[in-house]
């Protein structure tokens, strides 16, 4: 019988003196999952393999978090993810409250060759913080916060969202660049790179990061900076969760205040083609200082609107004078340009994309906006679907081109902007294999114009080659990575660079 010795002193005297585990762990005060027999997972390669009663037994009594099976309360909702469309049934989910659950939960996948999914927030689009009959190694109960303002530093733990960062932050007038929605993960999105409104100005949110503590595929801690594991350091710095589970994060703060310049301005759908167009005469000279996006919402009645994103990360008069011809282009609906607390801008669109809503998107970098871009744009807009329609473009560049693209693992430094392509709807129907296609054909006449993807927006069916092409000049790097790391490929639910080994 295959095993590994989860538990520690305490547990190994009670099996000795015949006390049971259950009634071990009843007199902790712990709450207990009844495991009534062997457990028959996947593998990572799609076998059944058996996990015996005895070790499922041990690893439960080697947390200090929740060790959840099917039967247990709280199963159905803890394998829940941000993306509705998403419903796969782990075969054991792991509730980690700290690193010790995270080395016990990764000894177990190794040891028995499991399909493992890690989940921080959760709020991956393609679901891959969740499997279908592996192992979920759920961070989301680590989401301590911590900041020292006088060196201007933030450490977080895995499960943070970025309210919370945001939240400690912002008491002393510090932020990190890191996302436009504020119930997103910080664990994914820095592992990918991570955009935010000040990224033009202070970079990736993985150029803000002073090191990470990692478990690796091995069991072992790592802690990575340029000055310990630089190698690792790099290729976690865009290279996403393939090198190990992440549980703590190290993030620079700058001094920005916590009021902004920031708002929509709104126009007539009818009017999109008009504001595209001008978006793109705009964005290319814009100061890092602002950031722009140009969007519509697309109803399946064909109603919605068009609006263009401003937020000014600077002196807000010099920001009015900069906004002020962009305010005064067309005839808006509505214009609420104005002074903002950094937290509530974080959180301003936070409702348009609710939990448990069913996502489809696309997405892709521009390194500039080509003729026959805004036609493609506006056959979409054009062209209601029976489902809402959102189309997001916009600004990156600035100080996230400034860096070496072979700095970091993220290696698409030279795009100018970026846009997604998004589809949702409120629940399961017959029609939803159509709806996908649907949107696929869309992004098939807007893709020409693409070069790279932001691997955070992918969907998990765009396929090894895509993966490969996106890295570009830095794959191989990371494959040398990959075969130290993680030469087995636990971790492959993510924009997998498989190992050579």
């Amino acid at each position: 019988m295959r095993r590994r010795t989860f538990v520690q002193s305490a547990l190994a005297t009670a099996v000795a003196a015949s006390v049971p585990v259950g009634q071990l762990l009843a007199a902790s005060g712990r709450s207990t999952t009844k495991i009534a027999g062997d457990i028959t997972a996947i593998t990572g390669s799609g076998e059944a393999k058996v996990i015996e009663k005895a070790v499922v037994e041990e690893l439960a009594a080697s947390l200090r978090g929740r060790l959840l099976l099917p039967s247990s309360e709280g199963y159905d909702a803890a394998r829940k993810v941000w993306n509705g469309m998403i419903d796969k049934r782990p075969a054991l989910i792991v509730q980690c409250e700290g690193p010790a659950d995270v080395t016990h939960a990764v000894n177990l996948a190794r040891d028995y060759e499991l399909l493992t999914a890690v989940r921080g927030g959760g709020h991956n689009v393609a679901g891959k913080g969740v499997c279908e009959g592996g192992i979920m190694i759920d961070l989301s109960p680590m989401q301590g916060v911590r900041v020292d303002p006088k060196a201007r530093i933030a450490w977080a733990e895995a499960g943070t969202l970025l309210h919370a960062l945001d939240h400690e932050s912002q008491l002393y007038g510090l932020a990190t660049p890191a996302g436009v929605v504020s119930h997103t993960g910080a664990a994914g999105l820095t592992l990918g790179g991570g955009f935010g409104r000040l990224s033009r100005v202070y970079g990736l949110t993985c150029d803000n990061v002073r090191s990470y503590d990692v478990i690796t595929a091995a069991g072992e801690f790592k802690r990575a900076r340029v000055s310990e594991n630089p190698d690792l350091f790099w290729g976690l710095r865009g290279g996403g969760g393939n090198f190990g589970v992440v549980t703590g994060f190290e993030y620079q703060l700058h001094p920005v205040g916590t009021e902004f310049l920031a708002g929509a301005i709104m126009h007539p759908i009818a009017n999109a083609r008009e504001v595209f167009t001008f978006f793109a005469e705009v964005e290319s000279t814009a100061p890092n200082e602002l950031q722009i996006s140009s969007n519509a919402i697309v109803l399946p009645n064909g109603k919605g609107f068009v609006s263009m994103g401003l937020f000014y990360n600077g002196d807000m008069a010099e920001g009015e004078k900069i906004m002020q011809p962009l305010r005064e282009f067309g005839k808006p609906m509505n214009d609420d340009i104005g002074p903002m607390k950094y937290v509530d801008i974080q959180q301003r669109i936070d409702r348009n994309v609710p939990h448990g809503q069913r996502y489809y998107q696309k997405a892709g970098f521009f390194d500039g906006i080509q003729p026959g871009l805004i036609d493609a744009i506006m056959d979409i807009v054009d062209n209601p679907r029976p489902f809402s329609t959102t189309l997001i473009f916009s600004q990156v560049g600035g100080a996230i081109k400034d860096v070496p693209n072979d700095a970091t693992a993220y290696a698409n430094r030279a795009a100018q902007q970026q846009m997604v392509l998004g589809a949702s709807w409120p629940k399961q129907h017959d029609q939803e294999d159509e709806y996908i296609d649907r949107v696929r054909k869309a992004w098939q006449t807007i893709a020409p114009f693409s070069n790279g993807v932001y691997t955070n927006n992918m969907m998990g069916d765009e396929g090894t080659k895509k993966v490969i092409a996106n890295y570009g000049e830095n794959y191989q790097r990371l494959v040398a990575l990959k075969n130290k790391y993680d030469p087995t490929n636990l971790f492959r639910l993510n924009a997998n660079v498989a190992p050579s080994v």
